[in-house]
């Protein structure tokens, strides 16, 4: 069979390859059906089919489906020869691109790197063939297909070799054509793979201005549906909601705003954080989103009602100074929840330069009173704990744990040292909105020169409760770990886009 493919071969280019003449259509046929005999001839036919296939674009059709077959081959040599030539298929004629890059985007699922390796290469040359209809047909794709691996690995495929192209390969023409058209897809994704658009977004050229960073923000601000609000007891969509929201914070700036964030954490969540079925962890995660978002919030409507929430769980973290009696003061040591009091502290003192009348208001003085009056127990407190800690710092730890000690009494050193700086502010006459304080879950070397320079403005650590010197730096220690992670996203149940197409030959649709 092997000499026939190659008198087939003798006859098409005796022709010039052209199809002018019955015999060399009959040729090109033929060797069409060669594709289905033994590996040698599909290599051999497959090879000279991609030489000639120009010339006969209405058999295209017919050569489509024999190279997909080739791509469901049990041999993965004779797969990856097919998937190289599909560009060679775009090339002859450019109405198979979006049937192709559909192809290649479902065998992006392939299990062998070396195949997924060689569809990505196919990918990207059909790019520089026609870049604008290569970006349509992979996210068109994406929104098509209900298999869950395809849309994440073709995702991941835009991110890592087409988002990373520098200005030649990605002029700024092509460039706007995928933004555009990554946003009439965004709101049908999932969240992960929503997500993944952003970051996506966020790193292109054209989106480093003020305008497309607010629009970015904008998206995630839909995709929340925050209008809706909340019922205080859903933590899926909560936790749902402060995944887009932590994913928003890197887009913010003094001219990219966190209004509606704020707004919504104020109205609908702040007073119902303490009765869900949250870890402490958790908990603490939603308050720091909420102390990170204040800075870049602007003014908002009913500013004395939603400060006043914000206040009062505050206070619930506030302990009473002890009552003296005839037989002394209560020496038992409350528990200084430090780590969360930080973040509501920082909250309160963000929002209050906006609005500084809110801790001066006749109607809120007997709770001001009171309130400074637990800010004085606190700051001896955090005092008392500061000192212990600071010694701990200037002393010598031996053993392997020597570093991860020093880091954990680092980030609780910090969090006492923010939480005095505002006590400080708080407690003026009237209050002042002046210090700057870097949140403790900043990275450690960020700690180290602040503990070096002062002890004032730093962040925040898990659980820091003290002034037990274990207790804090043993939730320090858990922040330290934590700091900033990847946060694994919510997954909704699963249903109809969980669901694989069933009806594919070799685990690939057919196209």
């Amino acid at each position: 069979m092997v000499d026939r493919i190659y008198d087939l071969y003798n006859v098409l280019n005796d022709k010039n390859g052209t199809n002018n003449s019955s015999e060399a259509l009959d040729a090109y046929k033929n060797l069409i059906e060669a594709i289905k005999q033994g590996p040698q001839e599909k290599k051999l036919a497959l090879q000279f089919i991609a030489k000639f296939c120009k010339n006969f674009p209405a058999e295209m059709t017919k050569t489509i489906e024999a190279v997909i077959d080739l791509c469901e081959d049990e041999d993965i040599t004779i797969r990856k020869l097919a998937i190289k030539e599909f560009p060679t298929l775009v090339r002859a004629s450019n109405d198979t691109l979006q049937r192709v890059i559909g192809v290649l985007i479902q065998l992006l699922q392939a299990n062998d790197t070396s195949e997924v390796t060689q569809v990505q290469n196919s990918i990207m040359t059909i790019y520089h063939i026609n870049p604008k209809e290569t970006i349509s047909g992979i996210l068109s794709e994406i929104q098509r297909s209900q298999e869950d691996l395809l849309r994440k690995r073709a995702l991941r495929f835009l991110c890592s070799r087409i988002a990373t192209l520098d200005e030649t390969d990605l002029p700024k023409d092509i460039e706007e054509h995928l933004v555009k058209t990554c946003k009439d897809i965004a709101l049908e994704l999932d969240a992960e793979e929503f997500v993944t658009i952003i970051k996506l977004l966020s790193t292109l050229r054209s989106m480093q201005t003020l305008v497309a960073r607010q629009e970015l923000v904008n998206m995630i601000i839909n995709q929340c549906h925050l209008e809706q609000g909340w019922n205080g007891v859903d933590t899926d969509r909560l936790s749902l909601v402060a995944t887009f929201m932590g994913h928003a914070m890197s887009l913010l700036s003094k001219n990219v705003h966190s209004t509606k964030f704020v707004v919504f954490m104020l109205d609908y969540v702040i007073e119902h954080i303490d009765k869900l079925p949250l870890s402490s962890d958790d908990k603490l995660d939603l308050f720091r989103i909420l102390a990170e978002m204040c800075p870049f919030c602007t003014e908002f409507d009913r500013p004395k009602e939603r400060l006043a929430k914000l206040f009062n769980v505050l206070m619930t973290f506030l302990p009473e100074p002890p009552v003296e009696s005839e037989t002394g003061t209560n020496d038992v040591t409350p528990d200084f929840q430090f780590s969360f009091i930080e973040c509501l502290m920082y909250g309160l003192h963000q929002l209050s330069r906006k609005y500084p009348d809110f801790l001066i208001a006749e109607e809120n003085e007997e709770r001001v009173k009171d309130f400074r009056l637990r800010l004085r127990y606190l700051y001896r407190g955090a005092s008392s704990y500061t000192t212990q800690l600071k010694n701990a710092l200037n002393g010598k730890v031996e053993g392997d744990e020597q570093d991860e000690q020093k880091k954990t009494r680092l980030i609780a050193y910090k969090i006492c040292s923010n939480v005095q700086i505002m006590i400080r502010d708080l407690c003026r006459s009237p209050p002042s909105f002046k210090s700057n304080v870097i949140l403790s879950w900043k990275p450690t070397e960020e700690l180290k020169r602040s503990h070096s320079e002062s002890d004032g403005g730093a962040t925040t650590n898990k659980n820091g409760n003290g002034p037990n010197t274990s207790n804090v730096t043993t939730s320090a220690n858990t922040a330290n770990k934590r700091a900033r992670p990847e946060k694994q996203l919510y997954r909704p149940p699963s249903g109809t886009q969980t669901g694989g197409q069933k009806n594919r030959r070799g685990g690939y649709q057919r196209y």
